[in-house]
């Protein structure tokens, strides 16, 4: 395997056989304008045989010294430091490239050796390099300077008390007693200077900010600061100039409230709100398309939701049925993989996320790299800018979208739209999530046929249709032997068979067994390999330790009926170990949660998202079982005692006679808003 080369500013850390690859191209090198020494022929000459000296040396490896000595009457001492030169780091940042062959040009910075002596009025100072002399003889000093400069135009957070914005003499106040601190003696620069080296510290201070605030000229003090620059490696990112080459991935939290309609006892509707919930989305680079997305209803989204975004990103879109009046995709709207076909089980190379714990959960990881097959790049900390097509992806669907319904939060608490959407304790004007999940379904497949200026003009599905039809384009798609979800399973969970009454296996506090297993007592002690998708654990696929495969488990009565996810049945046991939910052998566990959390909502908004995460689990069952395409097979499931509309979207029907005169009354809870 061919290991890199590494270059060593200022240090030419290598031979003729193993020269970096930088200094072969010199396309890349800074350059230099040789226009620039006309007036002066002697420094040209000096120039061009050194440049001629340097290409011998790189380019022409059978060529000897002798014969370079020979030629450009460079000799093999000056040649070594040439090279010295070129890969030292110039004031940019960059190698000197090209620009350290010129005669007589200062490279590097100057270092003073001497010592500084002590100045006054009448006597005048000499101590030109003295400052940064200092800073490279105690390095906690030159990074407690950096740091205090950092957070001189720091915002403060939330609790600290200090001094904003503080003053260039204050701050050199406490340079002085962190020289003496560090061990700086009082005949020592800067406490032998009249001033105390204010002027110098005053400089130091204006270039840090501009290094920290950014290298442009007009970066001033005020400018947001940042972490400096310590490694190139996002240079290195892979840049999406075709399709599905590189695809950016993020969350975010929806500003709006939204409500959910629960039944009650009578056959009437109550409107609970909820709290805010998440948009997961996938967008293409190359041609700005939105290629999925995933509504995440819990507090924070978790890996599993990160899952149901790369399924709706890959697998062929499912429309959602839209029943309210005048809400349509326009024409030429849509998702990729539902206008173009060739585009199903489309996968990507390289995806680039944020560092959230979810995104860099082992369990998303492997779905990236062993099932996708793709590369992943998780941005840097505190840095938006380099998923900057997720980011203002998310800014125009706010703008365009949310910020224009009754309810609306705005993007800040000073935010115009806050006010202007506010509707109080009024719930029936709000949004229920139904009606959001139909609004998200149009506004992003209206986004897809939105023309756009930076793809001259084009929409995101016109310039992907473009571009899928050149004939350089290669469609990678997932495996057949990878689809139906198979992204949506756990790792294997080593399980035994147990055998107190039929053999079978414990799994999340409930026994799993099959006709299979229940026949076969001699399979007691036996350990299974276990697969479940965290969606719905009804049912569990059983493989022997050799790989081979026993079946499908099923749960036991109660926990058989009703689709629900992992972490709905860990939530269940959870009350019902603590006696807060309860239930026998012959209930429906989830239906009892359901009751509960219908009970609850009318205080609490996090109950609401409960009672949303069931109906959510309900339809994505339905979905599964009417596509087809569950892992477990297409047997007939179960039917649910919870009907979607029990925690969603009633039917009308007719209230008792005695009860006729009740009309439903929308439940008025207190304005919180959750950020």
């Amino acid at each position: 395997m061919k290991l890199p080369r590494v270059i060593v500013f200022g240090m030419a850390n290598f031979n003729r056989a193993s020269i970096p690859e930088i200094l072969n191209d010199f396309e890349n090198l800074p350059k230099v304008d040789e226009s620039a020494f006309a007036d002066n022929p002697a420094t040209a000459l000096a120039y061009k045989n050194n440049l001629e000296a340097f290409r011998l040396f790189v380019q022409e490896p059978d060529v000897s010294m002798k014969e370079i000595e020979r030629v450009t009457t460079v000799y093999r001492k000056q040649l070594y430091r040439l090279l010295d030169r070129v890969v030292s780091k110039a004031e940019d940042g960059r190698v000197q490239g090209l620009r350290g062959l010129i005669p007589y040009k200062h490279v590097k910075e100057y270092e003073r050796i001497a010592v500084v002596p002590s100045s006054s009025v009448l006597s005048g100072s000499a101590a030109a390099g003295a400052f940064n002399q200092l800073l490279r003889r105690f390095d906690e000093l030159d990074k407690w300077l950096r740091k205090r400069v950092r957070e001189r135009s720091r915002p403060l957070r939330e609790g600290e008390m200090r001094e904003v914005n503080k003053s260039i003499r204050s701050l050199h106040r406490e340079f002085i007693n962190r020289c003496k601190k560090e061990g700086v003696q009082p005949g020592e620069y800067p406490l032998n200077q009249d001033m105390l080296g204010y002027r110098s510290f005053q400089a130091a201070v204006r270039r840090i900010t501009r290094e920290q605030g950014g290298s442009h000229r007009l970066a001033n003090e005020t400018t947001p600061s940042v972490a400096p620059k310590e490694s190139p490696d996002f240079k290195l990112w892979p840049i999406g100039d075709i399709p599905f080459k590189l695809v950016q991935f993020d969350g975010h939290k929806i500003d709006i409230r939204i409500t959910l309609v629960v039944p009650d006892p009578f056959g009437l509707e109550t409107l609970v709100e909820l709290r805010r919930i998440w948009i997961l989305v996938v967008v293409d680079v190359a041609s700005s398309a939105i290629l999925g997305y995933h509504l995440a209803l819990g507090v924070e989204y978790n890996k599993d939701d990160v899952a149901e975004a790369l399924q709706a990103a890959i697998v062929p879109h499912r429309k959602i049925k839209l029943t309210m009046p005048g809400l349509a995709v326009r024409d030429g709207g849509g998702f990729p993989n539902e206008v173009l076909p060739q585009l199903e089980y489309c996968r990507w190379n390289w995806f680039h996320f944020d560092s959230a714990k979810s995104h860099l959960a082992q369990d998303t990881l492997d779905r990236l790299t062993n099932v996708v097959g793709c590369w992943a790049i998780s941005g840097r900390l505190g840095e938006p800018d380099d998923r900057a097509f997720i980011e203002r992806f998310f800014g125009l669907l706010e703008q365009c979208g949310f910020h224009q319904v009754p309810g609306s939060l705005g993007s800040s608490p000073s935010d115009p739209v806050r006010h202007l959407a506010d509707v109080g304790s009024n719930l029936p004007m709000l949004m229920t999530l139904d009606q959001l999940e139909q609004m998200v379904e149009v506004l992003l497949a209206n986004m897809n046929g939105e023309s756009s200026s930076g793809l001259g003009g084009r929409t995101p599905l016109e310039a992907l249709r473009y571009m899928v039809a050149k004939p350089e384009f290669f469609v990678q798609t997932l495996p057949a032997t990878k689809r139906h979800q198979l992204f949506l399973l756990k790792e294997a969970t080593i399980k035994t068979v147990r055998g107190s009454g039929l053999p079978h296996v414990n799994f999340e506090g409930v026994r799993y067994t099959c006709d299979i297993l229940g026949s076969r007592p001699e399979l007691i002690g036996r350990k299974l390999r276990i697969y479940f998708m965290a969606r719905d654990i009804r049912k569990i696929h059983a493989f022997f330790e050799d790989g081979s495969e026993l079946g499908i488990l099923v749960a036991s009565r109660q926990w058989r009926i009703t689709p629900h996810s992992l972490r709905l049945r860990k939530e269940i046991l959870r009350m019902h170990r603590l006696k807060l939910l309860k239930y026998d052998d012959a209930d429906n566990p989830v239906e009892a949660y359901v009751k509960f959390k219908r009970a609850e909502a009318k205080q609490k908004k996090h109950a609401g998202n409960a009672l949303a995460g069931v109906r959510a689990g309900i339809n994505a069952a339905a979905s599964a079982t009417a596509h087809g395409d569950g892992i477990f097979g297409s047997a007939e499931e179960p039917k649910s005692t919870i009907s979607d509309a029990q925690v969603s979207m009633p039917k009308k029907t007719k209230a008792p006679a005695l009860m006729e005169t009740v009309e439903p009354t929308p439940l008025t809870l207190k304005k919180t808003v959750l950020f």
